[in-house]
Protein backbone atom coordinates (compact mmCIF):
# COMPACT_ATOMS: atom_id res chain seq x y z
CA UNK A 1 0.00 0.00 0.00
CA UNK A 2 1.34 3.42 -1.30
CA UNK A 3 1.80 6.30 2.00
CA UNK A 4 1.33 9.40 1.05
CA UNK A 5 3.66 12.16 2.55
CA UNK A 6 1.98 15.54 4.00
CA UNK A 7 5.45 16.89 3.52
CA UNK A 8 5.81 20.45 1.11
CA UNK A 9 1.99 20.49 1.15
CA UNK A 10 0.51 23.93 2.21
CA UNK A 11 -2.30 23.74 5.30
CA UNK A 12 -5.64 24.59 4.26
CA UNK A 13 -6.33 28.33 4.98
CA UNK A 14 -8.74 29.57 7.47
CA UNK A 15 -11.52 31.81 5.62
CA UNK A 16 -11.31 35.47 6.62
CA UNK A 17 -14.05 36.41 9.04
CA UNK A 18 -16.16 39.20 7.70
CA UNK A 19 -15.71 42.60 8.81
CA UNK A 20 -18.25 43.12 11.61
CA UNK A 21 -21.60 44.94 10.69
CA UNK A 22 -22.45 46.32 14.10
CA UNK A 23 -20.88 50.09 14.43
CA UNK A 24 -18.99 49.41 18.23
CA UNK A 25 -17.21 46.32 16.77
CA UNK A 26 -16.12 47.81 13.49
CA UNK A 27 -14.99 50.92 15.30
CA UNK A 28 -12.90 48.77 17.91
CA UNK A 29 -11.51 46.60 15.21
CA UNK A 30 -10.63 49.46 13.08
CA UNK A 31 -8.60 51.45 15.38
CA UNK A 32 -6.59 47.78 16.31
CA UNK A 33 -5.78 47.42 12.98
CA UNK A 34 -5.06 51.26 12.57
CA UNK A 35 -2.19 50.14 15.76
CA UNK A 36 -4.08 52.12 18.32
CA UNK A 37 -7.01 50.36 19.93
CA UNK A 38 -9.65 51.91 21.59
CA UNK A 39 -10.90 51.29 24.83
CA UNK A 40 -14.49 50.49 25.09
CA UNK A 41 -15.58 53.76 26.96
CA UNK A 42 -13.72 55.29 23.67
CA UNK A 43 -15.55 53.15 21.18
CA UNK A 44 -19.03 53.77 23.29
CA UNK A 45 -18.31 57.43 22.49
CA UNK A 46 -17.90 57.02 18.99
CA UNK A 47 -20.48 55.06 18.88
CA UNK A 48 -22.59 58.12 19.93
CA UNK A 49 -21.58 60.46 18.02
CA UNK A 50 -21.77 58.22 15.16
CA UNK A 51 -25.50 57.73 15.63
CA UNK A 52 -27.10 59.83 13.99
CA UNK A 53 -25.62 59.28 10.32
CA UNK A 54 -25.96 56.60 7.67
CA UNK A 55 -24.79 53.75 9.18
CA UNK A 56 -23.56 52.50 5.74
CA UNK A 57 -21.65 55.25 4.86
CA UNK A 58 -20.26 54.88 8.32
CA UNK A 59 -18.70 51.52 7.34
CA UNK A 60 -17.62 52.54 4.56
CA UNK A 61 -15.65 55.42 5.84
CA UNK A 62 -13.92 53.08 8.67
CA UNK A 63 -13.24 50.09 5.23
CA UNK A 64 -11.35 53.41 3.82
CA UNK A 65 -9.81 54.70 7.46
CA UNK A 66 -8.51 50.74 7.56
CA UNK A 67 -6.64 51.22 4.18
CA UNK A 68 -5.01 54.76 4.28
CA UNK A 69 -4.96 55.69 7.69
CA UNK A 70 -1.75 55.67 9.66
CA UNK A 71 -2.58 57.20 12.88
CA UNK A 72 -5.16 56.62 15.62
CA UNK A 73 -9.00 56.51 15.01
CA UNK A 74 -11.00 60.08 15.52
CA UNK A 75 -14.23 61.44 14.95
CA UNK A 76 -12.40 63.35 12.25
CA UNK A 77 -11.08 60.52 10.72
CA UNK A 78 -13.72 59.10 10.14
CA UNK A 79 -15.81 61.91 9.25
CA UNK A 80 -14.01 63.24 6.50
CA UNK A 81 -13.83 59.90 4.65
CA UNK A 82 -18.19 59.67 4.86
CA UNK A 83 -19.56 60.00 1.11
CA UNK A 84 -22.47 61.92 1.84
CA UNK A 85 -22.53 63.82 -1.58
CA UNK A 86 -20.18 66.84 -1.04
CA UNK A 87 -16.69 66.03 -3.35
CA UNK A 88 -13.44 65.23 -1.96
CA UNK A 89 -10.66 67.95 -1.72
CA UNK A 90 -9.00 67.41 -5.42
CA UNK A 91 -12.27 67.29 -7.26
CA UNK A 92 -13.55 70.59 -5.59
CA UNK A 93 -10.93 72.13 -6.22
CA UNK A 94 -11.09 71.12 -10.20
CA UNK A 95 -14.88 72.57 -10.34
CA UNK A 96 -13.90 76.01 -9.05
CA UNK A 97 -14.07 79.04 -11.83
CA UNK A 98 -10.91 80.49 -12.99
CA UNK A 99 -12.06 82.99 -14.93
CA UNK A 100 -15.59 85.30 -14.83
CA UNK A 101 -16.45 82.97 -17.90
CA UNK A 102 -16.56 80.02 -16.47
CA UNK A 103 -19.40 78.76 -14.56
CA UNK A 104 -19.59 76.44 -11.37
CA UNK A 105 -22.07 74.87 -9.26
CA UNK A 106 -21.12 74.19 -6.15
CA UNK A 107 -21.66 73.17 -2.43
CA UNK A 108 -21.51 75.84 0.26
CA UNK A 109 -18.25 74.51 1.61
CA UNK A 110 -16.70 74.98 -1.82
CA UNK A 111 -18.17 78.58 -1.61
CA UNK A 112 -16.81 79.00 1.85
CA UNK A 113 -13.21 77.56 0.61
CA UNK A 114 -12.79 79.94 -2.69
CA UNK A 115 -13.86 83.03 -1.35
CA UNK A 116 -10.80 82.73 0.92
CA UNK A 117 -8.11 81.99 -1.46
CA UNK A 118 -9.64 83.90 -4.41
CA UNK A 119 -7.02 86.74 -3.18
CA UNK A 120 -4.05 83.97 -3.75
CA UNK A 121 -5.56 83.05 -6.94
CA UNK A 122 -5.66 86.32 -8.40
CA UNK A 123 -2.44 87.12 -7.52
CA UNK A 124 -1.20 84.00 -9.49
CA UNK A 125 -0.28 82.21 -6.38
CA UNK A 126 -1.77 79.01 -7.08
CA UNK A 127 0.35 76.18 -5.31
CA UNK A 128 -0.18 78.74 -2.13
CA UNK A 129 -4.21 78.89 -3.25
CA UNK A 130 -4.39 75.21 -3.42
CA UNK A 131 -2.90 74.12 -0.20
CA UNK A 132 -4.99 76.84 1.68
CA UNK A 133 -8.26 75.68 -0.12
CA UNK A 134 -7.36 72.36 0.97
CA UNK A 135 -7.54 73.25 4.47
CA UNK A 136 -10.70 75.52 4.42
CA UNK A 137 -12.50 73.26 2.56
CA UNK A 138 -11.50 70.21 4.56
CA UNK A 139 -12.50 72.53 7.87
CA UNK A 140 -16.00 73.48 6.71
CA UNK A 141 -16.67 69.89 5.30
CA UNK A 142 -15.85 68.35 9.26
CA UNK A 143 -18.14 71.25 10.50
CA UNK A 144 -20.86 70.96 8.54
CA UNK A 145 -20.83 66.84 9.13
CA UNK A 146 -20.27 67.60 12.84
CA UNK A 147 -23.50 69.70 12.47
CA UNK A 148 -25.37 66.83 10.31
CA UNK A 149 -26.10 69.75 7.51
CA UNK A 150 -27.60 67.97 4.20
CA UNK A 151 -25.01 69.02 1.34
CA UNK A 152 -26.68 71.89 -0.83
CA UNK A 153 -25.60 72.67 -4.26
CA UNK A 154 -25.85 76.39 -5.66
CA UNK A 155 -24.79 77.23 -9.27
CA UNK A 156 -22.15 80.48 -9.89
CA UNK A 157 -22.81 81.57 -13.81
CA UNK A 158 -20.29 82.96 -16.16
CA UNK A 159 -20.47 84.58 -18.94
CA UNK A 160 -20.06 82.21 -21.27
CA UNK A 161 -22.98 80.50 -22.32
CA UNK A 162 -21.52 77.48 -23.66
CA UNK A 163 -19.63 77.07 -20.71
CA UNK A 164 -22.89 77.76 -18.34
CA UNK A 165 -25.26 74.68 -20.48
CA UNK A 166 -22.39 72.56 -20.01
CA UNK A 167 -22.05 72.91 -16.21
CA UNK A 168 -25.95 73.10 -15.87
CA UNK A 169 -25.74 69.65 -17.79
CA UNK A 170 -23.59 68.02 -15.82
CA UNK A 171 -25.17 68.92 -12.81
CA UNK A 172 -28.49 67.92 -13.88
CA UNK A 173 -27.80 64.53 -14.97
CA UNK A 174 -25.58 64.27 -11.26
CA UNK A 175 -28.92 65.36 -9.65
CA UNK A 176 -27.09 67.85 -8.13
CA UNK A 177 -29.66 70.24 -8.77
CA UNK A 178 -33.75 69.97 -10.23
CA UNK A 179 -34.60 69.94 -13.69
CA UNK A 180 -37.17 72.74 -12.84
CA UNK A 181 -34.50 74.87 -11.58
CA UNK A 182 -32.45 74.39 -14.75
CA UNK A 183 -34.89 74.90 -17.43
CA UNK A 184 -35.55 78.42 -15.43
CA UNK A 185 -31.87 79.39 -16.05
CA UNK A 186 -31.65 77.98 -19.63
CA UNK A 187 -35.00 79.26 -20.84
CA UNK A 188 -35.89 76.26 -24.02
CA UNK A 189 -34.86 78.39 -26.46
CA UNK A 190 -31.14 78.26 -25.38
CA UNK A 191 -30.93 75.01 -24.59
CA UNK A 192 -28.89 72.49 -27.04
CA UNK A 193 -30.80 69.26 -28.43
CA UNK A 194 -28.53 67.46 -25.67
CA UNK A 195 -30.12 69.17 -22.77
CA UNK A 196 -33.34 69.13 -23.86
CA UNK A 197 -33.21 65.28 -24.33
CA UNK A 198 -31.99 65.25 -20.51
CA UNK A 199 -34.46 67.59 -19.20
CA UNK A 200 -37.14 65.57 -20.61
CA UNK A 201 -35.45 61.66 -19.50
CA UNK A 202 -35.07 63.15 -16.01
CA UNK A 203 -39.38 64.82 -16.46
CA UNK A 204 -40.35 61.28 -17.44
CA UNK A 205 -38.14 59.02 -14.70
CA UNK A 206 -40.05 61.73 -12.24
CA UNK A 207 -43.12 60.36 -13.67
CA UNK A 208 -44.96 57.42 -11.06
Amino acid sequence: MRRTSNVGQMPARRPVPPPPRDLAGALAATAELCGHPLSSSAVALLVKDLATLDRNAVLKALARCRIDLHGALNIGEILVRIDDGRPGVDEAWNMLPVTEANSVVWTDEMAQAWAKVLPLLQRGEVEHARRMFKECYVQAVLLARCRREKVTWTPSLGSDPQERERVLQDALQKERLPASYVKELLPYRSLSAHSGHILEQIRLKKIP
